[in-house]
């Protein structure tokens, strides 16, 4: 997104804008805008970090990103409509919009998101009332018909210092391999107590919760792929018994792996 999409989206005489890509164009600058964004995945999944939260995105959920957040996006799909409508903030905003956060799709919302596939641009009540109408319309029925979800997709805080930020995304390139904190302090020149203390004072959770996570933020990105069985994907993550795989995926998300990968077919239907 350059400098010039970014003034479109704030200018004033813009109620509204709309802007779609494919998932492949995003990169990993951090973004910020007057207007609140609603981000909506077809498939695959978006990883959306904010200044202390590090959010997942599967395909057939909206997040509802505030005007004035600080975030940027990434992905390791390919090739996925992602749309974007932004929205001029009102003072009488619902509180569950003052915050982000990440909303199941209904039949509804999926509908008003197709319809307007092919818009691109700016949107003023002027200019283009009906299309103002429909985009007033979504941001009007989201808190009454998409309660935010609360135990999956899940979200915890990501590294602040580029230490853990390298930590990190070595564990993310390896997630089929079980290292110890030992292995991993040894490789980046630490101590396994500095390490442990590292994670602590950046991110307030232990190492083991971190990798257990990712794991299972990797788990959610291979079954919406729908091409892995369930025990596939626990050994790609690093799991190799699928008793703890689907033991620890519940504990972590709130619903078991096979009613979750149930949900994504449906959805896909």
């Amino acid at each position: 997104m350059g400098e010039d999409k970014l003034a479109a989206i704030d200018a004033e005489h813009y109620d509204f804008y709309v802007d779609h890509m494919y998932v492949d164009r995003i990169d990993s600058r951090e973004y910020k805008h007057k207007k609140a964004r609603l981000l909506y995945a077809d498939g695959g999944i978006i990883h959306v970090f904010t200044a202390t939260k590090h959010w997942y995105l599967p395909a057939r959920f909206y997040m509802w990103i505030p005007a004035n957040t600080t975030y940027h996006l990434e992905s390791t799909s390919s090739r996925i409509p992602l749309y974007s409508f932004y929205f001029k903030e009102r003072q009488d905003m619902p509180s569950v919009l003052s915050a982000p956060n990440i909303f199941l799709s209904n039949d509804l919302m999926r509908e008003m998101f197709l319809f307007a596939q092919d818009w691109s641009g700016g949107v003023s009540k002027k200019t283009e009332y009906s299309k103002y109408c429909v985009l007033r319309a979504m941001m009007a029925i989201i808190p009454d018909t998409s309660p935010p979800v609360d135990a999956f997709p899940m979200q915890h805080p990501y590294p602040k210092s580029e230490k853990l930020r390298s930590v990190a995304r070595y564990l993310n390139s390896n997630l089929d391999q079980a290292f110890t904190i030992e292995q991993i302090a040894a490789r980046f020149g630490m101590s396994s107590r500095s390490l442990s203390r590292l994670f602590k004072e950046d991110m307030g959770i232990s190492y083991i919760r971190f990798l257990r996570a990712i794991r299972i933020a990797k788990s959610l990105e291979l079954m919406s792929e729908n091409k892995y069985s369930i025990l596939e994907i626990a050994m790609r993550v690093g799991y190799n018994e699928l008793s703890s795989f689907s033991n620890i995926f519940t504990r972590v998300t709130g619903i078991r792996p096979s009613i979750y990968m149930a949900k994504i077919n449906e959805y896909k239907q």
